[in-house]
């Protein structure tokens, strides 16, 4: 088979490295989009628990959600309203040109780019993150990215979580309407005023634990979040007509 041709959403996302105004469109459609997206958060008792604790925890995804997290960020602590404190979110982005994009968007949602990765930065980003954990920060990462391959993933975050004794927290979204492009992550692109759903998994406890058996974990659970998202959106039964 050859490989898969990209659309022209996809060929257009590429080229955003070269261009600060572009990246100021990506920031202003997804804060867009998370105003008008009508949104809903399942399963969300455990996250609740551990936003009201003073320790930070670890908040896991895969790379195809990149641009619904923000919307379910933002809601989230809106919903908690102001008897919670809202804890800082540091996400761990990579320095190559998507890594990029992402970091010149995440603080239209109150969140704080880390930048680093396997290959450039990846110890002091690190650091960074598990000061950042231990202080009460939640560290926001992203298991197979920023290269891929899709949804194979890296031990980073339950490494990060037992160095710190915090949870990994699993989550998983789509939204309908959306588009699913022609990147290697087959990323999700949200529509204006879609049906947003966020899942959020059972915390993963780093304990007593080897790192292997952990990401493992981590991955079956991380399926599990973006399958029941896209359940409660209609699509598998949408695939299955």
């Amino acid at each position: 088979m050859g490989k898969r041709r990209k659309g022209p959403i996809s060929r257009w996302l590429k080229s955003l490295g070269k261009s600060p105004a572009l990246w100021g469109m990506v920031g202003w459609y997804l804060d867009l989009c998370s105003r008008t997206a009508r949104v809903e958060i399942h399963a969300e008792e455990p996250l609740v628990e551990l936003a009201k604790r003073p320790e930070g925890f670890v908040l896991a995804f895969w790379h195809e959600c990149l641009p619904l997290m923000p919307t379910g960020w933002v809601q989230f602590w809106k919903r908690l309203g102001p008897s919670v404190p809202r804890k800082p979110g540091l996400v761990l982005v990579s320095r190559s040109r998507d890594g990029t994009m992402i970091s010149s968007t995440l603080d239209r949602f109150g969140l704080t780019a880390v930048s680093g990765s396997s290959s450039r930065g990846g110890r002091e980003a690190g650091l960074n993150l598990l000061r950042g954990v231990r202080s009460g920060a939640v560290a926001v990462m992203v298991p197979d990215g920023p290269r891929g391959p899709r949804r194979e993933i890296s031990e980073g975050p339950v490494r990060l979580a037992a160095m710190a004794g915090v949870p990994v927290v699993p989550c998983g979204a789509f939204a309908v309407p959306s588009r699913r492009l022609g990147s290697w992550d087959r990323m999700i692109l949200p529509m204006p005023f879609a049906r947003f759903v966020a899942v959020v998994g059972e915390p993963i406890l780093p304990e007593k634990r080897e790192a292997g058996e952990l990401a493992a974990l981590l991955a079956k659970r991380l399926n599990g979040c973006v399958e029941q998202a896209e359940a409660l959106c209609g699509v598998v039964e949408a695939r299955k007509a």
